[in-house]
């Protein structure tokens, strides 16, 4: 568990200075009047930790409420020093810079930044900086498609009880606020921190999660898109590597042996009657190949009679389905007819069973078709859709069937024209003692060889590539997987944890509201760690100055007892708001001593800086007060210039 407690504060400006007394532990007090500088103060320290301070903003024109005095100061810087688990630092932040220096007990400076986007290797993030030092984790929050790290700044909304913040609140606003800054998932997160020390390696653990989760739903994403790239430039299904491989592997010892024969062949002197021999043999296969050709055009044919009936048997019932489909909206809108309405005059008609309304012998069955209920159209719409669905499928296998029927036409065209030219070359070497045209075979083979090889290389880098996408969402699958099973044990234990927590905070919230509110029967905090008070029963608004004061009290106190992330040390802006008397308000700020009861002879020193009204706080306080703002005495002095001889 860390401790933080600021030792002093020092504001330095061309024009204005301040410098405060050392801070001890326990209760220190500024009290002053309004508008002598105790918010000043007070925004000082938190724009020290890293905070964003609208009013300092001096490069900002659109700002309505500019301190003056510090916007108008020049070469002007926030110096505090502070302690942290007994070890003092001096944190350097210049008014309208976003670069914090920290000097340490071994006099060496750091350098750090306020916001991550400035972050470098050189230059660490000042939240990341004093949240280690704290033993705080940094995790990442995910929503969404939107993550970031949970900062020093947003854990202050629990320690720093700002006065601009509307009493009815209980969390400082977050210096970016907007929907996902001040989600129930963020104030939820801030609370279990500081309070559930488990909390901690649960959100670190999901947030670890989430973000391997949307790794793992990218690599997915790419990998299915990379499967459609395939499907789109290839006519095949794409082997494994190890396939790929085997077969590029056994075309090389094709070619070697084409090669091979074609040594023999051309150191072989060529025979008359093998050439004729040959020649007839390529004239059977010739003949063998085109009768293999028309029984592909005639199944050709016979497939696009094929296609062109179903094509015309789907548009009709197509026609027939929208016509159903117009007669079931007009029988359904109008309701015209009935089986004894005469359809020339709609009258009703006594009909005899078996008779037509024209008295002709009629099938009852086929008479009563044509008025059929919804229920009965709709089932019909229904069988109709299916067999047009099935109709379509046909037709797919078709197209399918005609696609292989050209492939192999034009294998066919192909091979005849080859075979046509060989015969062509062998009849040239009947009188020739050379085989020429048997070599130019087995060259044009070797070149089908190398172009196959050639292809398969290729094929073997898609593999790879593929390979490597499916090795990629393998190991975040699994690491998903882990992290999954370690989020579950951290948050069921995380629960337990804080279930206790709740129930002691709860007893300590509830005794102090009592006694702090005469009216208050019952306080708790519920799912959400907001405060319920007297059961969610209307109260006046200054009811809610002691609502949300001893609820950041509590957690001081929380810290005080148990082993949790709360730093002891709290921030209180003048509390008086909202209407609420005087005499209230001193009982109030008399609480902030039960944390004394926790300290444990000073084993667990804490720290509470108040501001407060001019003797607003019980009379035996005045002994806390470290500085008083009154009369000409404002926080902000102007520096005395010497003069020159």
């Amino acid at each position: 568990m860390g401790r933080l407690a600021v030792r002093r504060v020092v504001y330095s400006g061309e024009k204005y200075s301040f410098e405060s007394p050392y801070l001890n532990d326990g209760l220190v007090i500024m009290e002053g009047v309004n508008g002598h500088g105790k918010s000043t103060f007070m925004n000082l320290i938190y724009y020290g930790f890293g905070g964003r301070v609208q009013s300092f903003n001096k490069h900002d024109d659109n700002v309505s409420n500019k301190h003056n005095e510090i916007c108008n100061d020049k070469n002007n810087y926030v110096e505090l020093l502070i302690e942290i688990n007994g070890k003092e630092y001096e944190l350097t932040r210049y008014i309208g810079d976003n670069l914090i220096f920290i000097l340490g007990e071994d006099e060496e400076v750091i350098q750090t930044c306020v916001y991550r986007k400035q972050s470098d290797e050189s230059t660490i993030v000042f939240s990341d900086w004093i949240l280690s030092k704290l033993d705080i984790d940094v995790f990442d929050i995910v929503q969404g498609t939107k993550n970031f790290k949970l900062n020093f700044t947003d854990l202050l909304r629990l320690i720093y009880h700002d006065q601009a913040t509307e009493v009815d609140k209980i969390y400082k606003e977050a210096d970016n606020s907007n929907f996902l800054s001040d989600s129930l998932e963020i104030r939820k997160a801030i609370f279990e921190v500081l309070l559930g020390k488990t909390y901690n390696d649960y959100y670190y653990t999901l947030g670890q999660y989430k973000l391997k989760l949307k790794e793992f739903e990218k690599a997915q994403a790419v990998m299915n898109s990379y499967d459609d790239f395939l499907g789109e430039i290839l006519d095949y299904d794409l082997e494994n590597v190890v396939h790929i491989k085997k077969m590029i592997a056994e075309n090389h010892e094709m070619v070697e042996k084409v090669q091979l024969e074609r040594n023999l062949v051309m150191n072989e002197e060529s025979n008359a009657d093998e050439v004729w021999q040959l020649i007839n043999q390529q004239k059977a296969l010739l003949i063998s190949i085109q009768r293999d050709q028309d029984y592909w055009e005639k199944a050709k044919v016979l497939t696009n009679q094929s296609i062109d009936k179903i094509v015309y048997l789907i548009d009709e019932a197509e026609k027939e389905l929208a016509e159903i489909e117009k007669i079931r909206l007009v029988n359904k809108k109008l309701k015209l007819f009935t089986p004894n309405t005469c359809p020339y005059c709609l009258r009703e008609v006594e009909r005899k069973k078996g008779k037509c309304i024209c008295g002709s012998d009629i099938l009852e069955e086929q008479y009563e078709k044509f008025f059929y209920t919804d229920e009965e159209y709709l089932d019909i719409l229904k069988v109709r859709k299916k067999s047009i669905q099935s109709m379509n499928d046909l037709l797919e296998r078709k197209n399918g069937r005609m696609k292989n029927i050209h492939s192999n036409i034009e294998k066919d065209e192909k091979e005849i024209e080859r075979i046509k030219k060989y015969i062509a070359d062998l009849s040239k070497d009947v009188t020739s003692n050379y085989n020429s045209a048997y070599v130019r075979q087995l060259d044009e083979r070797e070149r089908e060889l190398n172009a196959r090889i050639s292809e398969l290389q290729q094929a073997e880098e898609l593999a790879k590539k593929r390979d490597t996408l499916v090795s990629e969402v393998t190991s975040l699958r699994n690491q998903v997987e882990s992290l999954k099973i370690k989020v579950d044990v951290f948050l069921n234990s995380a629960k337990e944890d804080m279930l206790n927590k709740k129930k002691d905070f709860d007893e300590i919230y509830s005794d102090l509201m009592q006694r702090a509110d005469g009216q208050c029967y019952s306080a708790y905090i519920g799912e959400d760690y907001l405060p319920h008070i007297n059961m969610g029963q209307y109260r006046e608004r200054s009811a809610s100055v002691p609502k949300r004061l001893m609820y950041f009290l509590t957690l001081l106190i929380e810290s005080l007892k148990n082993d949790i992330n709360f730093p002891r040390f709290l921030m209180i802006d003048t509390p008086n708001k909202e209407g609420i008397d005087k005499d209230n308000l001193i009982k109030n700020i008399a609480l902030l001593t039960e944390a004394n009861k926790y300290n444990n002879d000073n084993k667990c020193p804490f720290q509470i800086i108040l501001t407060t009204g001019i003797d607003t706080y019980p009379e035996d306080f005045k002994k806390f007060v470290f500085f008083k703002l009154e009369g000409e005495n404002y926080l902000l002095q102007e520096n005395i210039l010497e003069e020159k001889c």
